[in-house]
């Protein structure tokens, strides 16, 4: 399973946070080792000197003026003197500079060191020999917790956050746009409009923006200009095949039979093929978003199909699907997969199943022909493709059928897909938003 993130804004986040706490390792190790360790040396050597020195000014001092003195180490250095001398059994803190302060004692007294850190009582005694005379002083253990080194790493934290939200906020305001262009560019490759991106930013942004909004603007003034040329040429087209079709009629049928067939033949198929060019050149303006029973409009197409000749099984295997879409453009799509089973599917029966549930809306077309080959599944749905020329001539396709039908279905979000048939034949399937379903949109 890769982890790695997929956005360029994940990726620059994680190099980031990375390269910072590769920063914040060598930062910190630099500070313990030439800041910390040096500092904690200095502060317990000179504690250590601060206890041993009174130790012997107490010795030194008559007892009249040890009370005094005692306050006066309180007082300056937090330092109690003990009246009374017991075993000191208990060795063990966790107090920052302790282990720093326990071996400058330990190098001063030698084998007579005696001490007592109890993290319990959080306080620390030692028994100090002055000239013969034992002392035993005690402190706060606090008094070993000063850790000059807190505000530096304070510093090193504080500055890599801080570095890094404002680097965050500036791939941001970077990747924005791009996310807005990726956007874009995909609702244009889905047939629509998208609006013009915002021109401002740094320049390359700003120029990638420009150069986009006019790609768009060309792409839809190229699109408006073949709609008006295709059904321009079809109209033109229209009214001499008319004219055609009623001389044909007014010649009557005792004239040629066989010549008058062959020519309504041809001039219905010129009929259909204008109308397939002027539903590609419609491309699929939008239309209003309604509710439609999927189900009903299944057997409303099934029974244009089965009236001109093929037989049409229909399975329904979930309760009755309200669907939430554009009718027009979904009756289409069916319309030209079911023509296009009818024409290539070998003269058998079309099986239709719906299969309508919170997982997937899919309605499949199941003919009995001779398939697809797998190399040419995605070549069949561009407009005019053939798989067999001679085939589709004597079938009367015009190979737009599944053009329009895919160019429609990308437009609304939808897809369709061709398999094999186990057993023979070709499977359609028109997968549709589950989402739009109506009672889960």
């Amino acid at each position: 399973m890769n982890l790695r993130p997929q956005s360029l804004f994940g990726r620059t986040a994680i190099s980031i946070s990375l390269t910072l706490l590769a920063f914040m390792t060598i930062a910190v190790s630099a500070a313990t080792y030439f800041i910390y360790i040096p500092v904690a040396k200095r502060y317990a050597e000179d504690f250590s000197a601060v206890i041993i020195s009174a130790a012997h000014s107490l010795q030194s001092l008559p007892e009249e003026m040890h009370t005094e003195l005692q306050q006066q180490l309180l007082n300056d250095h937090g330092l109690t003197v003990a009246q009374h001398l017991t075993e000191l059994s208990e060795d063990y803190s966790q107090v920052t500079y302790y282990p720093f302060f326990r071996k400058s004692l330990a190098r001063r007294l030698g084998d007579g060191l005696s001490i007592n850190a109890s993290t319990k009582e959080q306080f620390i005694w030692v028994d100090v020999p002055a000239h013969g005379k034992m002392y035993r002083l005690g402190f706060n253990s606090g008094r070993l917790g000063t850790n000059p080194p807190v505000f530096l790493l304070l510093v090193v934290f504080g500055g890599a956050l801080l570095t890094l939200v404002a680097s965050l906020l500036e791939v941001r305001r970077v990747v924005r746009p791009l996310e807005l262009l990726s956007a874009a560019a995909q609702k244009l490759g889905h047939g629509l409009s998208p609006p013009p991106l915002p021109e401002d930013g740094p320049d390359e942004i700003s120029g990638l923006a420009r150069a986009f909004n006019k790609t768009t603007s060309d792409l839809r003034q190229l699109s408006e200009n073949r709609t008006v040329m295709l059904a321009g040429i079809s109209h033109d087209l229209r009214t001499p095949l008319t004219r055609l079709g009623l001389a044909v009629e007014l010649l009557g049928e005792e004239s040629n039979p066989a010549l008058i067939a062959s020519i309504r033949r041809n001039l219905s198929k010129m009929n259909m093929l204008i109308e397939h060019f002027l539903q590609l050149s419609e491309g699929i303006e939008e239309q209003l978003l309604v509710q439609v029973d999927l189900w009903k409009v299944i057997e409303s197409l099934a029974s244009e199909v089965e009236r001109e000749g093929s037989e049409l099984h229909l399975c329904r295997r979930d309760p009755p699907c309200v669907y939430y879409c554009d009718s027009v453009a979904l009756e289409r799509v069916l319309s030209n997969l079911l023509k296009n089973a009818a024409q290539y599917g070998g003269g058998g029966p079309i099986d239709i199943n719906l299969n309508c549930n919170e997982k997937e809306v899919a309605i499949e077309i199941c003919d009995r022909g001779s398939g697809v080959p797998p190399e040419e599944v995605e070549a069949v749905f561009r407009p005019f493709h053939r798989l067999d020329a001679a085939r589709n001539r004597r079938a009367g396709g015009s190979g737009l059928g599944l053009a329009i039908a895919n160019q429609l279905a990308v437009k609304h979000g939808w897809e369709i897909t061709l398999k094999p048939r186990e057993g023979g034949g070709t499977v359609a399937k028109l997968s549709l938003a589950p989402s739009h379903r109506f009672g889960l949109c």
